[in-house]
């Protein structure tokens, strides 16, 4: 029998998993709704209409008549925690996009229905599904690579008006009372962060656990209230120093991701989502051949989860790191420099934001292992 697949979210990121229900036969799973209260604004609605598709307002509405094997949560973050225990509650396995929440009293809560239940909570932060990152992690395990020392990772996205436009929640630190944390740390460049963590952790279902955050969270755009850069270094737990880079208000459209993660028998090197790694003894791995399989390998893995009655690898207790990491550097509060931002405009017309000099120094610093920006405004 079919898995029955309920999508919660079809704009925005949502619209890649209507895409691909409309496109592909994913593993001969059925897309049987989606719950969306603004479902019409959706490129894809009417496509998905003329399928056949029901549209409910609510995951509510849906299981009040209907059932589903697994619900995909691709909705605002402030939606995640009770659209998650909706589903649990009601016999359906989760698939919720990044960030989960920033309560961490409220993972506690979703863990205990998972194990109540017997079902689980998978969630969307892709490397942790890629082919090439998990023989990565494999051979960390295995100590390919031997003791863990230092990781830095740098991914630059420039954002406009457009972007920051296109949600009440963009850039937020609240949405409807909830903490949302909107920043390119917490949503768009998160995948890097919690790839570092990830690697690190002593198994393939877990990460490292931070326990000190230095740098700064910077917010350049001036009508937000969250941040758009972030400079950090993190403390893992055995001791291992992480260093994090991201910013959406550079002048540059895109830049990397770019990784080093140094042990002391080696170091592996990202470029741009190709991971090479280097032994001591003069190895050269090129876990590349590998490949990143689906392009919603999560989708996939969650379909094939629920077919063999298993859970993914990436679960509230794989990713609960990153809200924990989260919460450390929002603690530290948020440096202001909108004062000194500079308004340009890109070739679609959209206007964004920068401070002279920001991605040279984001750059330097990442070079340098430095969480120190070296600004001049």
């Amino acid at each position: 029998m079919a898995v029955r697949v309920l999508l919660c979210g079809m704009g925005g990121y949502g619209e890649n998993y209507v895409k691909e229900y409309l496109t592909r036969d994913v593993l001969g799973s059925e897309l049987v709704a989606i719950a969306d209260p603004f479902a019409t604004k959706s490129s894809l609605y009417e496509e998905a209409v003329s399928r056949g598709i029901p549209i409910f307002r609510s995951p509510e509405e849906f299981f009040a008549s209907h059932r589903a094997d697994l619900t995909v949560i691709s909705s605002p973050i402030h939606t995640h925690y009770p659209y998650t225990m909706i589903a649990l509650e009601n016999g359906s396995n989760v698939l919720t996009e990044k960030p989960v929440c920033f309560d961490e009293s409220q993972i506690d809560a979703m863990e205990e229905k998972s194990r109540e239940t017997g079902l689980f909570v998978a969630v969307g932060y892709q490397l942790c599904y890629a082919p090439d990152v998990l023989a990565l992690k494999r051979d960390i395990l295995s100590g390919v690579y031997g003791k863990s020392i230092r990781f830095r990772t740098i991914r630059l996205m420039r954002r406009n008006d457009a972007y920051y436009a296109r949600s009440g929640w963009a850039g937020a630190l609240l949405c409807h009372g909830e903490k949302v944390f909107d920043s390119p740390f917490t949503n768009a460049c998160a995948h890097q962060y919690q790839n570092m963590v990830f690697l690190l952790g002593k198994n393939m279902d877990e990460s490292a656990s931070s326990v000190n955050c230095e740098g700064s969270l910077i917010r350049v755009r001036p009508n937000i209230t969250n941040c758009d850069t972030a400079a950090l270094k993190f403390t893992a737990s055995d001791g291992t120093e992480m260093f994090y880079y991201a910013s959406h208000a550079i002048e540059d459209v895109k830049y990397g991701a770019y990784s080093r993660f140094e042990f002391d028998k080696g170091y592996v090197e990202e470029d741009d989502g190709s991971f090479v790694g280097h032994t001591s003894d003069g190895r050269v791995i090129d876990y590349t051949a590998i490949g990143s399989g689906e392009k919603m390998e999560k989708l996939w893995e969650a379909v094939r989860a629920v077919e063999e009655k298993r859970s993914p690898l990436c679960t509230l207790k794989t990713a609960r790191e990153h809200t924990h990491a989260v919460l450390l550097a929002q603690a530290m509060g948020v440096r202001d420099l909108s004062g000194s931002a500079v308004a340009k405009q890109d070739d679609k017309g959209s206007v964004y934001y920068t401070v002279p000099g920001l991605s040279d120094a984001l750059k330097e610093a990442y070079h340098s292992w430095n969480f120190n920006l070296k600004l001049n405004y």
